[in-house]
């Protein structure tokens, strides 16, 4: 049995990778609310790339989407068909350069697939009953989509949707008891 080739270990003066976290602090608060909001009744991915979350044939197809990936992907939680697609805006770094045409292609892409996609704010995330009112609408968008468009050829049509990610949770956003104190501070 051949052993593989012994690699060298890197030399102080070549280690410049450095680890750092998948998320940013308000990526990772976020993720923690979608989390609770949704008490397990679907699974939520963490920047998928899009070449995980979509298929596509040719080679063209997939040098565009290989490098790119969405922010966080809900899907139904027995078959694991994407639901919705988040993207989440902050000032956390590599944000600001996203380039236009890639969020065109994104948007494109899932809009095409009938997957709506949320845009969501940090600032939104103490903002519980407009993030349930959100996603429950988002849901049920894809429900819908998923009525109307056929399923992929040689894939069997989805089994029954959940009507609701929030069952009894849903409806037009409340305000919170103590949002008039909030608007008198600011």
């Amino acid at each position: 049995m051949q052993s593989a080739p012994a690699i060298a270990p890197l030399s102080p003066s070549e280690a410049t990778v450095a680890p750092y976290p998948l998320l940013s602090a308000a990526e990772a608060l976020f993720c923690s609310c979608l989390e609770n909001i949704t008490a397990q009744r679907c699974h939520i991915q963490c920047k998928p790339r899009l070449y995980e979350v979509l298929h596509h044939e040719t080679v063209a197809g997939f040098v565009k989407i290989c490098q790119r990936h969405i922010d966080f992907m809900v899907y139904r939680k027995g078959d694991w068909l994407p639901m919705v697609a988040i993207e989440f805006e902050d000032d956390s770094p590599g944000k600001k350069e996203r380039k236009a045409r890639d969020r065109h292609l994104v948007h494109d892409l899932f809009s095409t697939l009938g997957i709506p996609i949320l845009q969501v704010h940090a600032d939104e995330i103490t903002q519980i009953d407009t993030l349930v009112h959100k996603l429950s609408h988002a849901w049920q968008e894809r429900n819908a989509n998923l009525e109307i468009l056929p399923p992929p050829e040689g894939e069997c049509p989805p089994t029954p949707p959940t009507t609701s990610l929030l069952a009894g949770i849903g409806g037009p956003p409340r305000q919170s008891p103590n949002a008039a104190a909030y608007a008198a501070i600011s």
